[in-house]
């Protein structure tokens, strides 16, 4: 047992592993606070325009980035990288990537108004009972005891989390599917990006995202908003550092983690966001924290560190950057 367990380390340490691991735990950072910044341009604008111009200000900054990285190709000094073109299979994983996540955004979104936020936190984020369902049926993956017993503490943490505030009515069965199909999205979209990486860089990849999710949302948006843009420069602001901090930063991040680490202890670890949410809202909205909210977050730390030691951690291929 003892050389399991040294031999695990091992693995985790020289691996890309623990970069992963770094980068995805940097990543919560941005994206736990990304609702508690939404609530403050809630007064301007929605979640949906906030989503919009969050996608576009971050398309033109990962625009820049590949920009900027195939005129450092093209150095005279650097050896030539040959550029494989785009096959009709990768534009439509790119697309079907960009479709997964700004559907799930719109599915969030919409849930948020037929039923509970509790509802939807805890619902929204069952996706990684998806990533391993799809893994294994679709992908023929297989997955240790000790990520399963992770996953299943760590999922059980996070439904402890928001038990309390659970309202189950008729009236809000058409909000609790929209959030029970937000997850299913969110899994679609983790599984696409970790297909991806072995094949695009993460600016590319967030570029096609951010991408998509603005074509979608610029259409329709007018139709469904009554308010696109915020009046005051505050609002700007907010928006602005959205798109930097929980967008190019955040989702940038979470992305280049599924290069390193696999979708499931990538869905496992985003467990954390919604419990790292609401210690942000206790910080900027002074809303309640208790007790047993700390003592469940203690539970989903635990399911994680056990999710995270497994052997099912590494990326299936480390091929992407």
């Amino acid at each position: 047992m003892t050389l399991k367990l040294s031999l695990l380390k091992q693995q985790f340490f020289e691996t890309p592993a623990l970069l992963g691991s770094v980068s995805l735990f940097v990543a919560l950072i941005p994206i736990s606070l990304a609702p508690s910044l939404a609530k403050l341009c809630e007064q301007e604008i929605s979640a949906n325009a906030v989503g919009f111009h969050r996608s576009w200000i971050a398309a033109v900054v990962f625009a820049l980035w590949n920009g900027l990285e195939a005129l450092r190709r093209q150095q005279p000094d650097r050896q030539p990288i040959e550029q494989k073109p785009f096959t009709k299979q990768d534009v439509w994983l790119l697309l079907a990537m960009g479709s997964a996540a700004t559907t799930s955004l719109l599915l969030w979104a919409w849930s948020l108004s037929q039923t509970s936020v509790a509802n939807v936190a805890l619902l929204s984020n069952l996706n990684p009972l998806f990533v391993a369902a799809a893994g294994y049926l679709l992908l023929g993956r297989r997955f240790d005891n000790r990520f399963v017993m992770g996953m299943v503490i760590a999922l059980l943490g996070a439904i402890a989390f928001e038990l309390h505030n659970i309202q189950f009515a008729t009236d809000q069965i058409l909000g609790d599917a929209l959030a029970f199909l937000t997850a299913v999205f969110i899994a679609t979209y983790l599984l696409l990006i970790e297909q991806l990486q072995t094949r695009f860089t993460t600016a590319t990849i967030m570029l096609w995202r951010c991408g998509v999710t603005t074509m979608f949302l610029l259409p329709i948006l007018p139709f469904i908003e009554e308010r696109l843009f915020p009046y005051s420069w505050m609002g700007w602001f907010f928006i602005i550092f959205q798109a930097l901090f929980c967008q190019v930063l955040g989702q940038g991040l979470l992305t280049y983690s599924l290069s390193r680490l696999s979708s499931g202890v990538v869905a496992v670890t985003l467990l954390l966001n919604p419990v790292l949410a609401s210690i942000f809202a206790w910080f900027i909205f002074a809303e309640q924290v208790g007790l047993f909210d700390w003592a469940t977050f203690a539970v989903v730390l635990a399911g994680i560190y056990l999710a995270q030691s497994s052997q099912s951690i590494v990326q299936v291929t480390n091929e992407g950057s």
